[in-house]
């Protein structure tokens, strides 16, 4: 019986220790020294950051410096979180950054961390500058920048390339740090969503909290009080490891929340956990030696919880990883965490083996060691990674097998609302998708009415004027030179208004003979790929785009070459108008009529457009998805 449960036991703990953080020979990296940034990033900067740790008794600016002198900022291991552990020195990281954009964009530089200060310098012509400092133990309301997280605007100028610094200072927590750079308008898109679920999972846990608080009152029930504690324990952690505590409005309980630590709350939940396992499964026993000895135990490692968590919230300051107290007081904690999983593993399959229930008692320990308090917290601090989640959610799934009603109910309220919401996505992409199809058909429409009308009258009207002069003033060679233009010109016109019925390819290359035939330009026209991917309501844009490209070509360049390219595969379409005239500056003439034709037409199709001119030419690239 004895190796019977041995074996349990000892297999439990080997399925356990397959979610620590194992440690593996990682491939040799390709890093990069600049970010190139034009916009919403996602990248992770393990490619770009550098790191220091400032070990100097002094540490600032200088230090950090004469370090990126001489090469002591390294890189780490790629695709993974920067985590140093109990780190006593201020954490140094370098990123250089450059737009590839011509217009001014703002950035924040982000980071999700429980640091108690973060300093952001740039490098100016007169050395490096200190631009913002962010404090962890600052609310919402007295932050430059309204956000959870520590961050900075980072603004860049066309083009423009910066250095920058950040000092991090994290004396009681693990340095693991979270950071990424990106757009404000697309850090706070997400931030939305995130506010929506963890307002949504801590609402769940406040909700049975209080019920539980209520049942214990009325029945006099201990373990219910003892479930509602273990719920604001949860609820604790999660505005702390979430870094929510900043969000909290109330002064008297921000102050409250932004003096404790996880760790020792970790610990005290997952003792009550204990003695609330131990009331669900009621083991036949509960006054055996064994199961008595396990209680008290946890009981030592809760009193443990209580003195360390109360002991932080007094001497908060006084604390940091450089003395010799702090970092045991840490250790024994952690320590503590694994001794309590193992207590309560023992404890259920002790318990579940005695009423003949042992696979149920090891699938129950296993979800229970995976899903708990402590696991929450060692994942966040680094210690542990054997999930990735930006929320507590496998606490809200555990929690609702209290209430498997009530949650059902809301997510098929919830799946319903976001089925709708993509119909009506779906509808209305549709419906833009019509809108424009009809507006073109319209255009077109009119197009045609114009030239048959300018065709039936000025047409004719000039046709006759031609033969008069050509019959009675043919020694007039300067008359008939002027109506035999116009005449021209007119039927150019009407070239533009109205379409022949050819294939794409061949209208762009008719068009450019015509050119050539007329005018002191050499055009030549270039197609790569097939003419039938491209759908049918899109070929009529982009004949109108290269018409109006050569327009102006013909018009401003004084060139004497000019090249119209026309790619297209099954993920886009690019035209590229190559010409060695003059040039223009984009900027300055970026109002015309041509050019602001040309961005409309693309921009109906979620097409983007870049234009590079110098004094050796211009070259315009016209790139419209197809899907």
């Amino acid at each position: 019986m004895r190796k019977q449960f041995l074996f349990l036991l000892l297999s439990v703990l080997w399925g356990f220790s397959g979610y620590l953080t194992p440690i593996m020979a990682q491939d040799k990296a390709i890093y990069s020294d600049t970010l190139f940034v034009n916009g919403p990033n996602s990248e992770h900067l393990s490619k770009y950051l550098t790191f220091w740790i400032d070990s100097t008794k002094t540490p600032d600016i200088t230090n950090a410096e004469t370090a990126l002198k001489n090469n002591e900022f390294k890189h780490w291991n790629p695709e993974t979180t920067l985590n140093l552990g109990l780190n006593p020195h201020p954490l140094w990281l370098h990123l250089n950054v450059k737009s590839t954009e011509p217009d001014l964009k703002n950035y924040w530089w982000s980071f999700y961390t429980h640091a108690d200060t973060i300093t952001f310098y740039q490098k100016s012509v007169d050395g490096w500058i200190s631009t913002d400092t962010v404090a962890y133990g600052l609310q919402l309301s007295k932050r430059k920048i309204k956000t959870r997280f520590s961050t900075t605007e980072i603004t860049l100028k066309g083009y423009e390339y910066k250095e920058l610094l950040v000092k991090i200072e994290n004396y009681r927590h693990t340095q693991n740090a979270i950071t990424d750079f990106t757009t404000p308008e697309n850090n706070l898109f997400w931030e939305t969503n995130f506010y929506w679920s963890i307002g949504f999972f801590i609402g769940c846990f406040l909700l049975i909290s209080s019920i539980s608080f209520f049942i214990s009152v009325i029945l006099r029930e201990k373990n219910f009080l003892k479930y509602g504690v273990y719920l604001l324990l949860i609820i604790v952690m999660t505005l702390m490891e979430e870094l929510m505590v900043p969000t909290i409005s109330n002064p008297f309980l921000f102050y409250i929340l932004k003096r404790l630590h996880s760790l020792p709350i970790a610990i005290i939940a997952l003792a009550i956990h204990y003695h609330i396992i131990l009331y669900i499964i009621k083991p036949e026993n509960t006054k055996g030696k064994l199961i008595k000895f396990l209680t008290r135990l946890n009981n030592i490692f809760l009193i443990y919880g209580i003195v360390y968590s109360v002991y932080y919230f007094i001497n908060m300051e006084k604390l940091n990883h450089g003395q010799w107290f702090y970092p045991l007081m840490w250790y024994i904690g952690i320590i503590s965490i694994f001794i309590v999983i193992l207590l309560t593993a023992v404890m259920i399959i002790l318990t579940m083996h005695r009423k003949k229930l042992i696979v149920p008692g090891i699938i129950l320990a296993f979800v229970l060691l995976y899903f708990n308090p402590a696991g929450y917290f060692l994942n966040y601090a680094g210690i542990l990674s054997y999930y990735k989640v930006t929320y507590p959610n496998y606490f809200y799934c555990i929690v609702c097998i209290e209430f498997i009603g009530i949650g059902c109910i809301l997510a098929w309220r919830y799946k319903k609302t976001v089925q709708n919401h993509y119909t009506l996505l779906q509808e209305k992409a549709l419906q833009d998708e019509l809108t424009l199809t009809r507006e073109i058909e319209i255009q077109e429409q009119e197009r045609e009415q114009i030239a048959r009308d300018l065709h039936d009258d000025l047409g004719t009207t000039i046709s006759a004027i031609k033969l008069i002069i050509t019959n009675s003033y043919l020694n007039d060679k300067t008359l008939v030179k002027m109506i035999t233009k116009a005449n021209n010109d007119l039927r150019y016109f009407f070239n533009k208004l109205t379409l022949p019925q050819q294939g794409l390819f061949d209208i762009l290359q008719d068009k450019i003979d015509e050119l050539n035939n007329i005018g002191t330009i050499q055009f030549v026209f270039i197609a790569t790929g097939e003419e039938d991917i491209v759908p049918d309501a899109l070929k009529l844009p982009i004949i109108r785009i290269c018409f109006e490209l050569l327009s102006n070509v013909l018009k401003h360049s004084q060139a004497s070459e000019a090249t119209l390219q026309l790619f297209s595969d099954s993920s886009q379409v690019q035209i590229m108008m190559e010409d060695n005239g003059k040039g223009f500056d984009p900027k300055l003439k970026s109002n015309g009529m041509g050019i602001n034709n040309i961005h409309a037409r693309a921009k109906r199709w979620n097409g983007e457009i870049h234009i590079s001119s110098g004094t050796k030419g211009t070259t315009t690239i016209v790139t419209i998805p197809l899907n």
